[in-house]
């Protein structure tokens, strides 16, 4: 079951198991450490709040049903099974795991802690730039703004070609042609009505 749920929570970045909690996958920024020039990626963590879940998920016991070749009634039998084995085994002093997700322990006040698996983003080397990178709030340079100003010809014609616009917008000028085409076609209907 470990393997159906870590694939639901990777495809949909959410899953959600009863009288236990949430699990979404949540993105960090990627960061860059000028001191020593590395550069981290964007990095996924799971995430988990322990609140009350929705009581049947139809696209979740479809995903089940087709992944494992079973009905669907069978599926969700074999997942709540799972879900009171789950919930017996996180009252433990050890604690229950989620291959691939983590792991989870309840406390004696209710509250369900969870630690989260490093996922294989985590594992890969951080990228060095080679060279020591400023900090781009230390190359800024002061610009005023003026949001009202006008623009000249030649920035108008740079941000029409960046848009992919003609300068002369053609197709704004040719309107009486399809008005013609519309005119011709609602006559030869008339025509084609009376004669």
């Amino acid at each position: 079951m470990h393997q159906y749920l870590h694939k639901y929570l990777v495809l949909n970045k959410k899953l959600g198991i009863p009288d236990v909690g949430n699990f979404s996958i949540q993105y960090t920024p990627s960061k860059l450490d000028a001191s020593t020039g590395l550069l981290f990626g964007p990095t996924p963590v799971v995430q988990f709040k322990q609140e009350q879940t929705a009581p049947a998920d139809k696209v979740f016991f479809d995903f089940l049903a087709e992944e494992m070749a079973v009905d669907e009634v069978v599926a969700i039998r074999r997942f709540h099974d799972y879900v009171y084995q789950l919930k017996s085994t996180i009252t433990a002093p050890q604690g229950g795991k989620i291959e691939g997700i983590g792991n989870l322990r309840k406390e004696e006040s209710g509250l369900i802690i969870f630690s989260p698996y490093k996922l294989t983003q985590d594992i890969i080397p951080q990228v060095h730039s080679g060279t020591a990178i400023q900090s781009p709030k230390a190359d800024k340079k002061h610009i005023p703004e003026d949001n009202d100003r006008e623009l000249t010809e030649q920035e108008e014609e740079d941000i029409r070609e960046l848009l992919g616009q003609d300068a002369s917008d053609a197709s704004s000028d040719n309107w009486w042609i399809y008005a013609v085409i519309l005119l011709l076609i609602g006559v030869g209907a008339v025509l084609f009505y009376y004669v």
